[in-house]
């Protein structure tokens, strides 16, 4: 089973063991959705969900498009925003970013 957290930064001895949860990552994503414009989670119970293994983090998404948008901007949008703010507050590059649209908003 893979662990439940991702280590930042290993144990020294100065220093203890620096790791995050998936929930950290999950909140981080959830957060950059709302930045986006035309796109909204759907009403999942888990919208987002990050698995990790190997130390590498996955995050997939189930969101809801604007009617009139171009899906395919939106989901490239979504990829980037959760990856860039991901890398930005964690130092951690993702491993995948799976967007599934599961509808539309009129």
């Amino acid at each position: 089973m893979a662990h439940e957290y991702i280590v930042i930064k290993e144990k020294t001895e100065q220093s203890g063991l620096i790791a995050l949860s998936k929930g950290v990552y999950e909140t981080i994503a959830k957060i950059s959705m709302d930045e986006i414009e035309g796109c909204v989670l759907a009403d999942a119970k888990k919208a987002v969900v990050c698995r990790i293994e190997n130390n590498r983090l996955h995050v997939g998404v189930e969101a809801k498009v604007k009617y009139g948008v171009n899906v395919n901007q939106i989901c490239e949008e979504v990829q980037d925003r959760i990856t860039q703010n991901i890398q930005l507050m964690t130092n951690l590059k993702c491993g995948s970013v799976d967007v599934k649209v599961s509808g539309f908003v009129f």
